[in-house]
Order: C-alpha cells, then sequence, then structure tokens
C-alpha cells in the first residue's frame, strides 16, 4: 500500500511538471503523453499487484464524493450560466458563455442519469 502511496505521489507530481511545462510552450501533445503514461503505469502497476490497494469502504466513499461533487458542480455551473443569461443587456460578450454553461449542467446531469440507469438495471437496486 505504501509502495502504491508513493507512486501516485510521483505520478502526480511528474503529470504536474509536464503538463505546466506543456501549458508554458504552449504544446498540448506532452501533456496528454504524461497523462496517458501516468494512467497506464497506475493501470499496470494495480494489475500486477497482489495486495489489496482498495476496499469496499474506498469505493463506497469514493461513489458518495463522486456523486455529491457532481451535483454541487451541475448546480454551479447551472446558476452561473443562468446569472450570465439573465445579465446579458449590461454584458453581451458574456452570453454566449452562459448558455455553453447551462447546456454543460445539462449535458452532465443527463449522462449521469444515462449511467445511473444503465447501472441500476445491471445490479437490480
Amino acid at each position: 500500500m505504501e509502495k502504491y502511496k508513493i507512486l501516485r505521489i510521483t505520478a502526480a507530481i511528474f503529470m504536474a511538471i509536464i503538463v505546466g511545462l506543456s501549458a508554458e510552450f504552449g504544446s498540448i501533445v506532452p501533456a496528454i503523453l504524461a497523462i496517458v503514461i501516468v494512467a497506464m503505469v497506475s493501470y499496470i502497476y494495480k494489475k500486477s499487484t497482489d495486495k489489496i490497494l482498495e476496499d469496499e469502504r474506498v469505493v463506497k466513499a469514493s461513489e458518495k464524493a463522486s456523486r455529491i461533487a457532481i451535483v454541487v458542480f451541475s448546480i454551479s455551473i447551472a446558476l452561473i450560466g443562468m446569472f450570465l443569461i439573465i445579465l446579458r443587456r449590461e454584458y453581451s460578450d458574456y452570453t454566449q458563455a452562459g448558455f455553453t454553461l447551462a447546456y454543460s449542467s445539462v449535458a452532465l446531469l443527463a449522462l449521469y442519469y444515462i449511467f445511473y440507469g444503465y447501472y441500476n438495471k445491471k445490479y437490480g437496486s
């Protein structure tokens, strides 16, 4: 477990450095490669180890954290989008951003309910 934690921290630092340099030099390819490499290394390490890296408590906490993050984020971007749309007379430059945020919120919630329906049917709750 300790080795996996060190690997994750090292990988995050590596990825942050590469993404930062990539942003500084204006090239997206190194950032994408760094993300793919880190994901592959993490996946290979998790598959090759016999130790239990996650138990049911970790998975349940992750599920709850993911759900609340999606709810808070979608409500936040919906409200910000609505606010920008309401202010379109004073700040017409931000109207498109408001519509983009509002539609993104709808798309996120639609994806959530599609996956919820799929997993609800699969696991039969």
